[in-house]
């Protein structure tokens, strides 16, 4: 969102209340001057362009939003801060819901939405229309357009005060052996989160299950250790070729906490999610050819973090800490089997409790993190 902070000027058609009722009334008065939410826009994205255009409000938060609620997601609005929302636009309630994001495990964090196609947004340009975040960028497995079949970038947050950053070029063309990284990455990405969220039944001829699959994929992206460390994916060395489509920042990030897939879900950059993603497809998917092999493979790394939990004495971390590393190692251990071992056989160990019965691996990759 936009850094300045300011008074809102959003235009209001009443005079100064006299009384609480009338006070109460005015929050419902205010206008917002905007084009109307485009196709699949997010109702950040629809603040971005009001914050533009009135300022960003200060700490009591937008006027159509509930007190208990300022300062949180501004994608998921109440039913009756949407009725205040769509009294501000001017536009019927029923239009504004198809715009309402609720949070899910699918998702990126909210303060993260910020992939974007350059194509989409030529296309607003085109149409006369403001840029546009759409909703479905905001998914984690989500990495290339589904309009235009090009990859996501990524805006920088301090672009959001400006009303034309030039967003809609495209890079150049990716060669065709980074094409078809690039395409592994994203059909291994889109048929793992069918498998996790939809339901969708895991392939017959790929390692482990879903569920192993994202905790190999935590351990590539989040600092499973007890102190500041870099994650696996930033040991990448990568050609300039792939480094405009998958980076990682070589720098040590905090531990993960109580929530590793939290962590996860605050990596917005779709180079950064590629990285850690490449080298879990390359984990889970047989027999690729040696021209698809990351040019690191992250076992040494994740050794090294082994390493760093045989010396470091278990009483000196949080308990649950210790719990969820050890949920994601064993976890891991199973899907680095090369072999394609009996299906019932690995479901039944990715169940398997670690060792205090308290955490187990279902929990760490459960829905709720």
């Amino acid at each position: 969102m936009n850094q300045h902070k300011g008074t809102s000027h959003a235009p209001s058609d009443i005079h100064s209340p006299t009384t609480q009722d009338e006070q109460k009334c005015e929050k419902f008065s205010y206008r917002w001057w905007l084009t109307a939410p485009g196709s699949d826009e997010t109702l950040r994205s629809l603040t971005e362009r009001a914050d533009r255009l009135y300022g960003v409000p200060g700490d009591d938060g937008y006027v159509w939003q509930a007190s208990e609620n300022r300062g949180k997601d501004v994608d998921a609005p109440s039913s009756i801060e949407l009725l205040r929302l769509s009294r501000m636009l001017g536009m019927p309630v029923q239009q504004l819901v198809a715009h309402r994001l609720h949070d899910h495990p699918a998702l990126l964090h909210p303060g993260e939405r910020r992939a974007y196609c350059p194509r989409c947004i030529r296309d607003d340009q085109v149409s006369g229309r403001p840029r546009a975040f759409r909703r479905a960028w905001a998914r984690f497995f989500l990495l290339s357009c589904q309009k235009h079949d090009v990859p996501l970038q990524w805006a920088e947050p301090r672009l959001a005060s400006i009303a034309d950053p030039n967003l809609n070029q495209d890079l150049k063309p990716p060669e065709a052996g980074v094409l078809e990284v690039l395409d592994l990455v994203h059909t291994f990405a889109q048929t793992l989160e069918a498998c996790l969220w939809r339901k969708h039944a895991w392939p017959s001829n790929w390692r482990g299950t879903a569920h192993l699959a994202r905790a190999f994929l935590i351990r590539c992206l989040v600092n499973v250790t007890g102190e500041y460390a870099a994650p696996a994916a930033a040991q990448l060395w990568l050609s300039p070729a792939l480094r405009p489509w998958i980076t990682f920042p070589l720098k040590p990030i905090p531990s993960m906490g109580r929530n590793p897939w939290d962590c996860v879900r605050r990596v917005g950059r779709p180079a950064w999610r590629r990285a850690a993603l490449w080298l879990t497809a390359w984990q889970v998917v047989p027999k690729l050819p040696k021209r698809l092999r990351p040019p690191t493979i992250p076992e040494d790394y994740l050794d090294a973090g082994d390493s760093w939990w045989e010396q470091t004495p278990r009483t000196l971390q949080p308990h649950q800490l210790t719990l969820l590393y050890t949920a994601l190692k064993t976890s891991c251990q199973v899907l680095s089997n090369e072999t394609l071992p009996d299906r019932s056989r690995l479901i039944a160990s990715s169940r398997t409790r670690s060792s205090s019965p308290s955490v187990d691996i279902d929990q760490l990759t459960s829905s709720n993190g």
